[in-house]
């Protein structure tokens, strides 16, 4: 890993020399890169998407809070968030380069949420690597270090109290008898994921349910009611699918534990959550748009922030209304041997994820960059996906949406009513915290 990570930012260092320390480590590549190394480890331990939210929404908010106390420019979110009172103050008189320390401090909330030590240690003896081979000063060094593992501290000891731990041990999920809820799907007919995620504390919003939906199409099964039309929508639709929307589908998939099924043999395929998959769209903007250290990691943590909260909301009215998928109302009152394009997610149906998620992030990419923010999403490289042109984050988001339409796993509503819940969760991120100094000024 420390050979790799070397090799990601080559070209940063092969112009430095043994003091520029300050060019390799204040590069916002660097913050990118670390980012996309957190998403591996996010993909190879199989967290779900909700869980994987979280553990963004933290680690840059320890990234953010670092850097804030070194850039004027920025503010502390201490009493902006729900309990969050406690960040401690840099030690006056001491030398702190805080880009440094802000890295350390992302990547020790990372280790500390997630399984893969070996991996997230590697990567912090990677950064540890540069700033000594680049000639950090050793006082400098290690008072960035010990303040950027402090500000971590805090954020994971705020973390503890959002209701999480207790989540493990809820109550099992019981699936609804009731005609036209949801139900587990195959392959593997697993269980709800994450059916008490409602109860996560929020990041900005008021509560899990401040911009709840309005109740789906009422359930029915008769050929002529509003219900099975909308389901029969999703089967022409699969059954008619263009290599284009079959594309589609694919590139914005992002599922995380994709069950494979050939014959009597059954193997996992892992992917980055959809959450990743913006983390990763950040990173291409922020370099595009040319941004510096402190914008970069502003951008990561609101884009975090709004994601954790879509999550929360999203997961509000799946669980509240368990509408069935699908998949399974069209193999019960349609056909039986229809298949969807895309493996059925283990939760209900409504609202869309992937559209609420997706929605809430460029919103609020679009409050920082601007609306027409063209790009190329080349996030899905890995998985053997060819990039992606968007002319703005708004677009890319739709596609999302879309796509789990083409999927056959999401009806269109589903989609569109997600849709508007993100541009109200992006607007509110950025509306009630205020973390730019001039954002404060003009209220």
């Amino acid at each position: 890993m420390r050979a790799f990570l070397f090799a990601i930012i080559m070209v940063i260092v092969s112009s430095c020399g043994k003091n520029d320390y300050q060019q390799v480590l204040h590069d916002p590549v660097l913050y990118s890169t670390i980012t996309g190394r957190l998403t591996d480890v996010i993909t190879y331990d199989i967290f779900s998407p909700p869980v994987a939210s979280r553990i963004y929404a933290y680690s840059h908010l320890a990234a953010y809070e670092t850097m804030a106390h070194g850039d004027s420019s920025y503010t502390s979110l201490k009493g902006q968030l729900k309990g969050f009172a406690e960040v401690p103050a840099p030690p006056a008189g001491k030398a702190i380069d805080y880009e440094y320390a802000a890295l350390l401090s992302f990547m020790e909330v990372g280790r500390t949420l997630t399984f893969s030590k070996d991996t997230t240690d590697e990567i912090v003896n990677s950064l540890k690597a540069l700033a000594k081979d680049h000639g950090m000063p050793e006082e400098m060094r290690k008072n960035s270090e010990a303040y950027g593992v402090a500000v971590a501290k805090a954020v994971l000891g705020w973390s503890k109290k959002d209701n999480y731990a207790q989540t493990r041990s809820a109550a099992k999920y019981t699936v609804p008898i009731d005609e036209g809820k949801w139900i587990p799907t195959p392959p593997g007919y697993f269980q709800a994921v994450e059916p008490a995620w409602r109860t996560i504390r929020t990041i900005a919003m008021d509560s899990c349910n401040q911009f709840a939906p309005p109740p789906p199409c009422v359930f029915g099964k008769d050929a002529a009611c509003s219900f099975y039309k909308m389901a029969k929508e999703v089967q022409d639709s699969v059954v008619n699918l263009t290599e284009e929307q079959r594309a589609i589908a694919s590139f914005w998939d992002c599922n995380g534990f994709k069950l494979n099924v050939v014959g009597h043999t059954q193997y996992a395929t892992k992917a980055m959550t959809p959450g990743g998959h913006w983390m990763g769209i950040t990173g291409i903007i922020c370099q595009n748009q040319k941004a510096g250290f402190s914008k970069t990691v502003y951008s990561y943590a609101t884009v975090s922030f709004a994601v954790m909260d879509a999550f929360i909301a999203c997961w509000d009215a799946k669980f509240t209304f368990n509408l069935i998928r699908p998949e399974t109302m069209i193999n019960k009152y349609i056909d039986a041997n229809w298949k969807p394009f895309l493996q059925t997610p283990p939760f209900p149906e409504y609202t869309s994820g992937h559209s609420i998620i997706s929605t809430a992030a460029a919103t609020v990419l679009e409050h920082i960059y601007g609306t027409q923010t063209p790009f190329r999403d080349s996030t899905e490289r890995p998985w053997g996906f060819p990039d992606r042109s968007f002319q703005t984050p708004r677009q890319a988001a739709d596609e999302a949406g879309m796509s789990r339409f083409y999927g056959g796993i999401h009806y269109r509503p589903s989609i569109f009513v997600a849709r508007d819940q993100g541009i109200k969760v992006g607007n509110y991120v950025m509306s009630k915290l205020n973390m730019r100094k001039e954002q404060i000024a003009s209220k």
